[in-house]
């Protein structure tokens, strides 16, 4: 960068005496070892030499001609001072640092304020105020003893939650949106008979993220985050659905990893993420366990705590262990692959959920029956693939994406299908204050070489999605339609219906609106009115059939009570209506109201309730319950109250 060559050349130039010269002055040859400092000195004007075109390099510079050449470097450095950060721009540093190769060193400015010093008489002769020079300088060195501390420091960040969270049942055996059972009424259990009651059966969770991001060089960074807490074992997967009640202490139920018992609230240390970023040209690599998601269709995990809000369980990132890629080739054009291993993970149950286990728990439609990508019946141990984004014309943007997904257990077992690939394009245009967003996605189940006879699934599993949006003054509008066939199943998380998660085999149009009744009180409305595509297990009393019709209604509404308050009120309602004779239609209701406090930017609280109420229609039960010809209503409520502060 020009001011560190400045200084540095003009710092040799004091100890050394001589003045040398640079092309095209006639005296210093090309290949001396002052040519490239001194020339870029004599195109920027501050040194210019003699009108014959001479410097003098064998004459000594004068004292009065080197306070000129200072002079003369003093103004090129106040319009870069931009380049150095402010107390707010380093505060921005927390989460990404600049490449430190573009600002001068510690060293450089102390070489700078010597020289203010030294010539100090001479610049005061050319007029240069000194004393607010010093002050100038000083105020620069301040900054770079910021940005190197900036540089060389490991910086540490974090989020801690705790929530406390407790279940009541009224009626039947209710179970709630993320597939826990709130309680028996009825329960000889006495265990289970204390959960009906709100407020007797407290779990107390806590979870406590500390990244570490520490700078190795200008391009690389090392970044770990540890969580240490009970909250992952009170989830046991964050890739799945965990059926039972919920653990409220550390000796119930304490085996983390059968989805049939639930875990344990012990606190135990985990390194959620580690891994190394290197930027590389016009790209970067990351190495390590890391975080990665593409499109709510191809690849995302599915938020599995409905009921608190806690960053690595909904951002949609999958933690991966191996390696990630990312290039930028112009032109709008950017290209990520990665390869990694999805069994190192203690939380990952099937490593790449395609469909929820309990969601669907006795009318899965997919031909294989599993619940990994593809369909397949046992974890995915690894993965591979590629998305590229090019920019369109209407400054729009294609997506390409493509990855394949591996069962070795299958393999093992030799499996009719023990692979399954991934591939799709999405594409988003925005038209003014409009825009479309649409996508194919297709899923594939591939077959074992090992199994002789073997085939593919590779029909009906297409997903079709597109929706236009708009702004009409206030309001936020979007309507679509969706097409999601009933052996698709790739690891994203595109749609939540009551307890159904990520619908397969359904077809139909939604909508979405948004408008803010007053400056403080704003309110969502969607719907979404879906038929059942195909006939699936016909022979069960509990499986789908076409032109069943699933309809879900939801609104929200939030109300800025002040500037550290707001209460939120939500409604969903989901009819199952059968169009087979002597079925009754099935509707579930989930009311939901919340209130939250802001005590600081970094610091807040929640605290909500939730009541549910589910009327079983007789023959025809979503999620298999009741027994056909029995009457499965159910009613109960989830209370959470959570804090949480982030550094």
């Amino acid at each position: 960068m020009k001011k560190t060559a400045y200084m540095l050349v003009i710092a040799v130039l004091v100890l050394m005496a001589p003045a040398f010269a640079q092309g095209p002055f006639n005296d210093v040859p090309t290949d001396h070892w002052a040519y490239d400092a001194v020339n870029t000195l004599q195109k920027d004007g501050i040194v210019i030499g003699y009108p014959d075109g001479t410097f003098g390099g064998k004459r000594a510079m004068s004292r009065y001609e080197f306070a000129t050449a200072i002079a003369r470097i003093l103004p090129m450095l106040q319009p870069d001072t931009s380049s150095f950060a402010t107390k707010a721009e380093l505060a921005e540093l927390k989460n990404s640092l600049p490449d430190f190769n573009t600002f001068a060193t510690k060293a450089d400015v102390d070489a700078l304020k010597k020289l203010v010093d030294e010539f100090r008489d001479e610049l005061a002769a050319l007029g240069v105020d000194v004393d607010a020079l010093k002050r100038d300088v000083a105020a620069l060195c301040a900054r770079v003893d910021a940005l190197e501390a900036e540089q060389k420091r490991v910086r540490f960040t974090g989020d801690v939650n705790v929530f406390g969270i407790t279940t009541s049942a009224s009626d039947g055996d209710p179970i709630d949106l993320d597939q826990r059972n709130l309680g028996a009424v009825d329960a000889g259990d006495v265990e289970d008979g204390n959960r009906n009651v709100l407020l007797r059966n407290i779990g107390v969770v806590q979870d406590f993220d500390l990244t570490i991001t520490g700078r190795v060089s200008q391009t690389t960074t090392a970044v770990a985050t540890i969580n240490y807490g009970n909250y992952l074992n009170y989830l046991s997967f964050v890739d799945d659905y965990v059926g039972g009640f919920r653990p409220t202490s550390n000796d119930f139920n304490a085996v983390p990893t059968d989805p049939a018992t639930g875990g344990t609230l012990a606190d135990n240390f985990f390194p959620y993420y580690l891994y190394i970023n290197t930027g590389l040209c016009k790209g970067s690599i990351t190495v390590g366990r890391f975080p990665i998601q593409w499109t709510p269709y191809t690849l995302k995990k599915i938020d599995v705590d409905s009921y608190t809000t806690i960053l690595k369980t909904d951002d949609g990132n999958y933690p991966m262990d191996g390696i990630k890629a990312a290039y930028n080739f112009g032109g709008g054009v950017d290209v990520a692959v990665f390869a990694a291993k999805n069994n190192q993970n203690d939380f990952l149950l099937n490593g790449l959920t395609g469909q929820p286990t309990l969601a669907d728990a006795n009318f899965t439609t997919h031909e294989l029956g599993g619940h990994s990508v593809g369909g397949l019946v046992a974890p995915i141990t690894q993965s591979a693939g590629v998305r590229a984004t090019i920019g369109t014309p209407w400054k729009g943007v294609l997506g390409l994406t493509y990855y394949q997904a591996w069962s070795e257990p299958l393999w093992s077992a030799s499996v009719a299908n023990d692979q399954a690939q991934v591939y799709g394009a999405d594409l988003n245009i925005p038209i003014g204050e409009f825009g479309f967003v649409g996508s194919w996605t297709k899923s594939n189940a591939l077959a074992n070489d090992r199994v002789v006879g073997a085939i593919d699934v590779d029909d009906d599993n297409n997903a079709w999605d597109g929706r236009f949006s708009g702004t009409f003054g206030k309001l936020n509008a979007a309507a679509g339609y969706k097409q999601i066939e009933r052996n698709f199943a790739a690891a994203g998380a595109w749609d939540k219906i009551g307890r159904w998660t990520n619908p397969t085999n359904v077809k139909g149009p939604y909508v979405d609106f948004a408008y803010p009744i007053a400056r403080k009180l704003k309110v969502a409305l969607n719907g979404e009115f879906l038929t059942v595509i195909d006939n699936v297990n016909i022979d069960n009393a509990f499986a789908l059939r076409d032109d069943d019709t699933v309809t879900k209604a939801e609104a929200g509404l939030k109300w800025g009570v002040s500037k550290s308050n707001s209460v939120d009120l939500g409604y969903q309602w989901v009819q199952w209506d059968p169009d087979l004779a002597g079925q009754d239609e099935t509707i579930e209701s989930y009311l939901t109201i919340g209130w939250a406090h802001q005590f600081s930017a970094n610091a807040g609280m929640k605290i909500g309730y939730q009541y549910i109420n589910v009327n079983t229609g007789i023959g025809a039960v979503p999620y298999g319950i009741p027994a056909p010809g029995t009457n499965g209503d159910y009613r109960g409520g989830v209370a959470v109250a959570q804090f949480g502060v982030t550094f």
